[in-house]
């Protein structure tokens, strides 16, 4: 939670928002009819309607979003709970306009057979999905198989959300305003109405489904030495677990891993393929942080039982090395045709700001490299080098100032696009259409240079339509990072309600982080921090390293990250979402 957030802080990013052509309430734009014709022709015609209008035109027209939702727990049913206040702060759009609605009534319940026709037909093949015991949304499966020379074929199938999701149509347009799903500690805000989220687009098992397969040969090194892709018709086999796979992995004998006997096979080829895709991802100087992410739980009235450390599998790193190998390939096709697209990218820190953050380092006994560039695996090995100190989240918090954050762009083969964190150049998303509006994009003008070859090459490489994806890009990284800062607020707010009862209690606890506004506090029993103001704890603060020096009265105190402290807990604070302590 950190240091405290000034109440304004929302209505700030409000007003971000709406500086930057997020969502003004306006009447509903004429509703727009929605077609499965897939031809040529249609085609062109669709991609010139999406770049006609603007996209900023397209999401100006969007009627208000805001309301109560209709589905999970109750709190998000009523405008007037703090979660609501908080999400309508943020301008995130909760509900469906009455237009996109309409549209989606329309869709079937099943991919209809006509539908699977000129694709590949993969309903045969041993494809399934790996994703939390939570996940609804299944955007991707997955296969393997040792061709006859040796080497493996790994294949990626991603959710053909583009089938469904026309441009012209409000439901595009309605997936553009919001770029991203909002996934929150309790509750999930989609891209897509659930029909398609968690229905027609969701890779659930046993049942077709449409998809973008991308497939890719490995040789015994891990190097990838082709790739394809194509439309097809996929039928999952199984719908598997983090944990389940990881136990299987682990040689465990249950009702449940006997269940999945049957892919053994194929997820030990996996086990072997991702160890020497992180093998040589390490070699090429990519950043690999093994990140703890908390989990609310909640009792049977949806309040927070208890908030604990998500469990960290290696099936998890499986999937990601799927996904970024994909997402590699398809963004590697873009660069080998001299074609622009929405690419990721991570920029290096400015040498100047990398100097600041050294020094800050090194005053915290931490060494930053003396060289030209910086890598990712020179940050990720100052991470393991902090990993057993006592202030260990503080000094990595302190070392990932080193990096910046990512965002969207248009790059072509002569501006290529670099992805500082991963090390890989021409990286894009490709993985996720279900919940980011930037792999729908990749989808659709995928196809089209693959159907339509120079002719859509010709247009993808027009300055209007290059502005356009510009500003989509531009957008989406907003969105982005807005999402992210309402997860990280919502999850502030649920602490603040599983602290509140705690009011006045006294506690061991430890230094988290020291600074000259306060200290940050880990409240270990409790798995949340708090935050110790400085005008609680004295006067004349001095900072030195990790220590903490004030003057409280005629007493001099101290306090080092990492050591115990004992504190009392003297009130939750809802406007900013913090928790306040004071030495007991």
């Amino acid at each position: 939670m950190g240091e405290p957030k000034d109440p304004s802080e929302f209505k700030s990013f409000a007003d971000l928002l709406r500086s930057k052509g997020g969502t003004p309430e306006e009447p509903p734009a004429p509703e727009r009819g929605w077609t499965l014709e897939t031809n040529e022709a249609t085609q062109a015609s669709e991609l010139e309607q999406e770049t006609s209008s603007g996209s900023r035109d397209r999401i100006d027209r969007r009627p208000t979003g805001f309301g109560p939702m209709d589905t999970g727990p109750e709190v998000y049913r009523d405008v007037e709970s703090e979660e609501m206040q908080i999400l309508g702060s943020f301008r995130v759009r909760t509900q469906f306009p009455a237009d996109v609605v309409a549209e989606v009534r329309d869709f079937p319940s099943e991919p209809p057979e006509e539908q699977t026709r000129d694709r590949l037909d993969l309903r045969g093949e041993r494809i399934f999905t790996i994703d939390g015991d939570d996940a609804k949304d299944y955007d991707d499966a997955i296969g393997i198989r040792r061709l006859p020379s040796g080497e493996l074929e790994v294949s990626v199938h991603i959710a053909d959300v583009a089938h469904y999701v026309r441009p012209g149509t409000s439901l595009d347009d309605e997936a553009l305003a919001r770029g991203t799903s909002v996934y929150l500690a309790d509750q999930v805000v989609p891209m897509l109405p659930e029909e398609l989220s968690n229905g027609l687009c969701s890779l659930v098992p046993h049942r077709d489904r449409l998809a973008y397969s991308v497939f890719m040969v490995f040789d015994e090194k891990g190097e990838r030495t082709s790739a394809r892709v194509e439309k097809s018709v996929i039928r999952s086999v199984h719908r598997n677990t983090y944990r389940i796979v990881q136990e299987l992995l682990d040689g465990s004998d249950t009702p449940e891993t006997r269940e999945i006997e049957f892919l053994a096979e194929d997820l030990k080829l996996f086990q072997q393929w991702t160890t020497r895709q992180q093998a040589l991802r390490d070699a090429k100087g990519s950043l690999r942080i093994q990140s703890t992410e908390r989990k609310f739980v909640f009792d049977e009235q949806h309040e927070v039982s208890a908030i604990v450390d998500a469990p960290r599998y290696f099936s998890q790193t499986l999937i990601e090395e799927t996904a970024l190998a994909a997402n590699q390939a398809v963004g590697d096709l873009f660069r080998s045709r001299g074609l622009p697209t929405i690419y990721r990218v991570h920029p290096e820190k400015d040498p100047e700001e990398i100097e600041a953050v050294a020094k800050l380092l090194e005053e915290h006994g931490v060494r930053v490299p003396r060289k030209d560039r910086l890598t990712g695996r020179d940050i990720g090995r100052m991470i393991r080098a902090v990993r057993n100190r006592p202030n260990r989240e503080a000094l990595i918090g302190r070392i990932m100032g080193l990096v910046e954050r990512a965002y969207y762009e248009v790059r072509d083969h002569e501006d290529v696009a670099e992805h500082f964190g991963l090390a890989r150049k021409a990286y894009l998303h490709f993985t996720s259409p279900i919940r980011r509006y930037p792999d729908l994009i990749v989808h659709r003008w995928l196809h089209a240079i693959e159907s339509r070859g120079a002719q859509a090459e010709e247009e993808l490489a027009s300055d209007r339509l290059v502005q356009d994806m510009n500003d989509v890009a531009q957008h989406c990284s907003m969105q982005a990072e807005i999402a992210e800062m309402c997860e990280s607020a919502i999850g502030d707010l649920k602490v603040c309600q599983f602290m509140e009862p705690h009011i006045g209690e006294r506690h061991e606890a430890q230094v988290q982080r020291v600074g000259r506004g306060g200290i940050e506090v880990k409240l270990t029993e409790f798995n949340v921090s708090g935050f110790l103001p400085m005008r609680s704890l004295g006067e004349r603060p001095q900072l030195k390293g990790s220590t903490l020096s004030v003057r409280a009265g005629r007493r001099q105190l101290s306090f080092t990250e990492g050591y115990p402290i004992r504190i009392r807990i003297r009130d939750v604070d809802f406007i900013r979402l913090q928790v306040y302590l004071e030495l007991d």
